[in-house]
């Protein structure tokens, strides 16, 4: 045999977790058992002990395997096949915490209910049981953290309690029988409540259960006439009714409710020996048969593991039946032979059923493999994802099966390639040469061995275990470089070093790896915000470096609230104020609006206000200064910030609040408020922005407002009057230029309504352009004349006029009049245009010799006279305007031709004098 190997059989890690060890750590327990204890061991467990094999006397380096499974009686190390028959899995069982609450409290006369992933316990006295009460009839209900501390104490003043059970957010649900449920945090102060419903509150219920749903937390009540009512999140409570379960009435056996991965809701309901499935969106009952063989007359109680596919049921003759949700599928049917009447029957994860029978507890398998705990006080247990709570009167215990990595590393015996990189880690610490020959053997596996140890690493609960499979990765890492990702090591150390510090008995967050990476970080958080441990939350998510929305910045904010909160009467405004911000500083990462909205819910608008001074969000500040009354503060607040739509926010909340007279004297004081309210008057409310100028004396805006009021006006003498109240406003604003267009376009006004009169056709609102060209096309000189003498129309706009007007009516000998009245004040270029546009070449060559010299070319192309243009071109011997020709008339090759003559004619005179 190699030497190596001799030494590792020699030397095989065993986990041992005898009851009388527990509570060492587990450096102090044995490691290293020689061959002749574990056959002598073997020996003494009987039938249930699986024998030691011998070490072959030769193995090949590339392939061996040893495998060893030992059994100890006196020891809480447990095999168990999973229903899939492929592996032996190991479950053990250890201590968390020793209860603070020893000699204080019996859990035997006590109703418990205890919160999912390491939450706390809360117990109330079991009114079922006769106890001797020192106080008043109305029950006490003690919350303690999971290491037995009291927390607080709820003294009960409501009606009968029917159930307490745990939400996953942590609060405490007292469901009473008229169908009221009232949630308090784990410092019992009141948080909310909400009812089930009219039917419940008069039938009454009398039994309830909670449930994890998808988008919550759920609750199922019954109540006396043997109805279920479902409310899928507490939050927002919906409730739904099941339909009726058939048969005769009687009170169901047991009962328990599912949320599958559909989102649904359903009941599964035992009637003695029938079993119904209730679904509500489908207003159906299913019965289900389960196959049983043994003889019972009812199913007492039943279980739904934590993955919602398998349910376990117990019947009055003390057989476990476990099988599919469904009930189409049965694993195993067990006779436990219990004697005791059942306390509880709840799933262990997803692979072992519990009976808990008070201070005993049947483990089972759907395979049938089964063992016993026997444990020293009466006990409640708590079903996890990953396992199973044990809460006693004087310990807090967790069993679980053992993940396959640790599995793996500790099973005697084991040759895997993580086992053999720990043991090369321990020869390392020794300075052996030993350390080297390990690493040999599975440098092959090197990878997989390391990644063994992380996972092994966050599976363990005690730090020394946790430090020596880290080294031993840490080994193994340095012979990869870059084969393993750093990321895995490192998160696992983090991870780690997290859950240490919260499972402290002062903290008292037991969360297994499992529980800590379904919460994750946030959730984390959030359970440390809810016990006010804010300085361990801080340097958590200092540590993560969390991003500012879940990292410092909330924690500081939610201690503010708390501070808040529990300072009131010790404190004043001023000094709460000042203390909160000492503390959190002027960042701008702090949610002062948050802390002020908290002050607010407890009626200190003094101290909102002040904390609102460090909000540097106006958004977040401005509403709540408004919700505060504090509107100039709130306006000035929004001016500063230089976003309109805050202004305009503010504005539309002083106007409904503030008289006319107060509000216009307070945005006076802001040129830019008042610039833009004046434009959403503009848009929604005119009166209001007369009212505006009116105090301002703003007389030229007035006059500006009368004119656009004029044109909405639907009388003439309406609009007369505005127009002559514009003109006294411009007057008044010394707007000279502004007062006389004014009174031109009233005149113009009168005159067209004469005309209107006269002509019956419309004139009014139409420019005096368009009416002096009305007038021309009526030929109506004298009308014209007297138009133009009294609005004083420039000569050549009135030439402009004629010239448009003649051409439009097509009246060309007017226009050519026109032309030889005198010279034209506008050109000729004019005439040629309207000539051309209404398609007149004839009449356009009429005044074609009269347009300037430098754009007659221009306009003879323009008319498509393209050998006039060249000839003009050709005696001025401008070659570029030649080709300008030549690129307008490319289509006429005749044009072309010449034109391309005359060019060249120009470019060699000499030649054209010769050929003469």
């Amino acid at each position: 045999m190699h030497p190596c190997l001799k030494d590792r059989v020699q030397k095989l890690p065993v986990l041992l977790l005898h009851q009388e060890e527990e509570s060492l750590p587990f450096s102090e327990h044995k490691l290293h058992v020689e061959e002749e204890e574990l056959e002598v061991e073997a020996q003494e467990a009987g039938h249930q002990v699986v024998v030691l094999l011998q070490a072959e006397e030769e193995l090949h380096l590339s392939k061996f395997q040893i495998s060893r499974h030992v059994l100890k009686n006196q020891y809480n190390l447990f095999f168990l096949p999973m229903f899939t028959c492929l592996a032996y899995m190991l479950y053990k069982k250890f201590e968390v915490y020793s209860m603070g609450w020893i000699d204080q409290v019996n859990l035997q006369d006590l109703k418990v209910t205890v919160a999912p992933s390491g939450g706390p316990i809360a117990v109330v006295r079991d009114d079922t049981k006769l106890t001797p009460v020192q106080t008043s009839g109305k029950p006490i209900i003690f919350i303690f953290s999971p290491s037995g501390e009291l927390k607080s104490t709820i003294k009960w003043s409501g009606g009968k309690i029917v159930e307490i059970n745990w939400s996953s957010s942590e609060e405490l649900l007292c469901i009473q029988d008229d169908g009221s449920v009232s949630a308090y945090d784990i410092f019992g102060n009141y948080q909310n409540s909400f009812q089930m419903g009219q039917e419940a509150r008069e039938m009454k219920i009398i039994d309830a259960r909670t449930f994890p749903s998808s988008t919550g937390t759920g609750l199922v009540v019954l109540t006396t006439n043997f109805r279920f009512f479902v409310v899928n999140n507490i939050k927002d409570p919906r409730i739904r009714r099941f339909p009726d379960i058939p048969g005769v009435n009687i009170a169901p056996s047991c009962w328990a409710a599912i949320h599958g991965d559909d989102r649904q809701t359903r009941v599964i309901v035992a009637k003695e020996k029938d079993i119904y499935l209730l679904d509500y969106s489908e207003q159906h009952v299913a019965q289900k048969t389960p196959e049983i063989s043994h003889h019972h007359l009812s199913i007492i109680a039943m279980a739904v593991s934590p993955c919602g596919k398998l349910v376990a049921l117990l019947t009055d003759a003390g057989v476990i039946w476990i099988g599919s949700f469904d009930f189409r599928r049965k694993f195993c049917e067990h006779d436990a032979q219990c004697m005791l009447p059942a306390v509880q029957l709840v799933w262990c994860g997803s692979g072992a059923v519990v009976l808990n029978l008070g201070s005993v507890l049947l483990v089972l398998s759907p395979n049938r493999d089964n063992f016993t705990l026997i444990l020293d006080s009466t006990s409640h247990v708590c079903p996890e994802v990953d396992g199973l709570r044990i809460i006693t009167n004087s310990s807090h215990e967790f069993l679980q099966k053992v993940p396959l990595p640790n599995q793996e590393i500790f099973r005697i015996g084991s040759m895997s390639p993580g086992a053999i990189l720990v043991e090369a880690s321990r020869e390392f610490q020794k300075r052996s040469h030993r350390a080297e020959e390990y690493i040999r053997l599975v440098k092959n596996q090197l990878e997989q061995a390391v990644i063994q140890c992380i996972q092994a690493a966050g599976n363990e609960w005690q730090p020394g275990v946790q430090k020596m499979l880290l080294r031993a990765a840490q080994l193994g890492k340095s012979f990869l470089f870059d084969k393993v990702d750093s990321e895995l090591f490192v998160g696992m150390c983090q991870t780690l070093r997290i859950l240490n510090a919260v499972r402290n008995y002062k903290i008292a967050l037991p969360l297994t790896f499992q529980q800590y990476e379904q919460l994750g970080k946030t959730g984390l958080l959030n359970r440390l915000i809810l016990r006010r441990q804010y300085s361990i939350a801080i340097q958590i998510c200092q540590y993560l470096q969390m991003s500012e929305a879940d990292g410092i910045p909330r924690v500081l904010t939610e201690w503010a609230c708390y501070k808040i909160k529990h300072g009131l009467g010790k404190l004043d405004a001023e000094q709460l104020a000042s203390e909160i911000s000492a503390k959190l500083g002027t960042s701008s990462k702090v949610s002062y609006s948050s802390i002020a909205l908290k002050a607010i819910e407890c009626k200190q608008e003094k101290l909102a206000i002040r904390l609102l001074d460090f909000e540097h969000r106006a958004s977040e500040q401005i509403p709540l200064l408004l919700k505060l009354g504090q509107e100039p503060q709130a306006l000035a607040k929004a001016v500063e910030s230089g976003d309109p739509n805050l202004i305009y926010y503010v504005l539309v909340v002083m106007k409904e609040t503030y008289s006319a007279d107060k509000f216009y004297m307070t945005i006076r004081h802001y040129p830019s408020v008042n610039a833009l309210y004046a434009k959403l008057c503009r848009t929604i409310q005119m009166g209001s922005l007369e009212q505006i100028y009116e105090q301002e004396d703003n007389f030229n805006a007035q006059a500006i407002l009368s004119v656009k009021d004029s044109y909405r006006a639907q009388k003439l003498e309406n609009r007369s009057a505005m127009l002559t109240t514009a003109v006294k406003q411009y007057r008044q604003a010394k707007a000279e230029i502004a007062a006389s267009l004014t009174e031109d376009q009233l005149k113009l006004l009168k005159t067209q309504s004469g005309y209107e009169s006269k002509f019956g056709c419309p004139v009014i609102d139409v420019s005096l352009n368009d009416t002096l060209k009305l007038l021309m096309r009526r030929r109506d000189i004298k009308e014209t004349e007297e138009m133009v003498k009294k609005f004083k129309v420039p000569e050549r706009r009135l030439w402009w006029l004629k010239v448009t007007t003649f051409a439009e009516i097509g009246d060309w000998a007017e226009l050519e009049k026109l032309s030889r009245l005198k010279k034209s004040p506008i050109g000729y270029e004019p005439f040629v245009d309207v000539c051309l546009q209404y398609n007149n070449v004839t009449e356009a060559q009429r005044y074609l010799p009269k347009v300037e010299e430098h754009l007659s070319i221009k306009y003879y192309v323009k008319a498509k006279l393209y050998t006039e243009a060249a000839q003009i071109a050709f005696q001025r011997r401008d070659t570029e305007a030649l080709h300008y020709v030549q690129s307008r008339c490319s289509s006429n090759r005749d044009a072309v031709d010449m034109i391309n003559s005359l060019i060249a004619k120009l470019a060699n005179p000499s030649e054209s004098q010769n050929k003469r």
